[in-house]
């Protein structure tokens, strides 16, 4: 052994405990990052060398491991409900929105940070925008029903275009025989006298206002088959109808003119047909009404709940029903007991070895061999928490498990001890003066 050797022991503390000042800052500079887990380095004996008699030398320090600690960190409340922690020692699963799916347990990404949003496409994701997550291995991901809801519209116009068409058949019965424009055409039209009173021309200008209002609406109808439309045009007929009723009891006296008869028969015979059609099409109109009501209730909003043991309920797009998260992209499923026992939920993974794992981005984790997660697909039996022991807690968001006082005191020892290392370099330089000094 030389006194040149204690200089190098001295430079192997110096080294390692300035890596350990690395471990204590990052700690300390992550005290505030949600779902952060805390290091610690380890040192362990470097290579000794025997110098006979049973006895050893060591040649200083070395890094043996950084530990990762996994102890539970302190709750914080918050208002959003996917803010998510989880009271127990599992993690939430995540995966690379461009990788594939479904994935296995040991290939998905883990965390403790629960930090979760919808992004534009629906998906449940963390702030980097990795999927969270169900019991099936797949991203979480909600359905606005558009398909459903485009096929109820269209049931809905179907079913408005079997009165639209009788309205449209009808309407030349609205043209008040021969397309008169003027109370007097009218009159002349129908075979009462040319000249008529005032009265008699506000009413049979009345009518023809009514013609022109029915004659339109019913166009319109057929142009584009709806509830407004159709009731516009059987309201403009029903009106017409009443109105030239009303003008034969008041203005004809004695026997009316057979072409006001025949016209009068006319248009009741079409506001028959026309409220037909609308009665017959009700029983087709409502069915499709209801279709398009469920389509809205099944069709995602926002989510209102997630349970302990990560079932997730939403509420549909009318505001009013409640579903529970089914499967990815797919509508979710009335909020019944049932239901609630088959649906997929919100994964989580236990790790039999914690200090197994990997850091990745952020505050994910990477499973690798030595973190034991089996190499097998989620499910809901496996990946679901129990509710009790392992609990999801929503509204709620797991800190970082870094203690500050514990923190300062290891910068202290390890500041001494890193002092104390470069003591024993020129402590080792001053006996190597020494040496030299012998021979003057």
């Amino acid at each position: 052994m030389s006194i040149t050797s204690a200089m190098y022991t001295g430079v192997s503390g110096l080294l390692a405990n300035a890596e350990g000042i690395n471990v204590i800052g990052n700690n300390l500079a992550n005290v505030n990052t949600v779902g952060f887990k805390g290091g610690r380095m380890l040192f362990s004996d470097a290579l000794s060398t025997s110098i006979g008699n049973g006895s050893q030398i060591g040649h200083g320090t070395q890094i043996q491991k950084v530990d990762n600690l996994f102890s539970q960190g302190s709750l914080e409340s918050t208002t959003s409900v996917t803010d998510l922690s989880i009271q127990g020692n599992s993690f939430f699963a995540l995966k690379d929105p461009n990788g594939a799916a479904p994935v296995n347990q040991n290939s998905a990404l883990l965390t403790r940070a629960g930090s979760f949003r919808l992004d534009s496409n629906f998906n449940l994701v963390n702030p980097d925008g990795y999927q969270v997550l169900d019991t099936a291995g797949n991203p979480i991901k909600f359905s606005d029903n558009a398909a459903g809801i485009t096929a109820a519209n269209s049931a809905i116009t179907t079913a408005y275009t079997t009165p639209a068409t009788a309205i449209q058949t009808e309407a030349k019965n609205a043209t008040m025989g021969g397309g008169a424009t003027d109370a007097s055409a009218f009159n002349t039209t129908i075979g009462l006298v040319a000249s008529i009173t005032p009265a008699e021309t506000a009413a049979a200008n009345a009518i023809l206002a009514s013609a022109t209002a029915a004659k339109t609406a019913a166009d319109a109808a057929v142009a584009t088959p709806n509830a407004t439309n159709d009731a516009a045009a059987q309201a403009a007929f029903n009106a017409l109808n009443t109105l030239t009723n009303s003008y034969a009891s008041t203005f004809v006296t004695g026997t009316a003119p057979a072409t006001f008869t025949a016209f009068q028969t006319a248009l009741n015979a079409s506001n028959t047909t026309v409220n037909t059609a609308m009665t017959t099409a009700a029983p087709t109109i409502a069915t499709a009404q209801a279709l398009l009501a469920t389509a809205n209730g099944q069709a995602f909003s926002k989510i209102t709940s997630i349970d302990g043991s990560g079932l997730i309920t939403y509420l549909g797009k009318d505001g009013i029903t409640t579903n529970y998260y089914n499967t990815s992209g797919q509508v979710g499923v009335a909020a019944t007991a049932a239901n609630a026992g088959t649906v997929q939920r919100l994964a989580v993974v236990t790790v039999a070895n914690p200090n197994g794992l990997d850091k990745a981005v952020g505050t994910l984790f990477k499973p690798t061999v030595a973190s034991g997660i089996p190499a097998s697909a989620f499910t809901l039996a496996n990946n679901s928490a129990n509710g009790s022991s392992e609990k999801i807690l929503s509204n709620n968001l797991e800190l970082g498990n870094v203690d500050m006082a514990t923190e300062f005191v290891n910068m202290i020892t390890t500041q001494r001890a890193y002092s104390a290392n470069s003591k024993t370099i020129t402590t080792a330089d001053e006996m190597t003066q020494e040496v030299l000094a012998l021979k003057r």
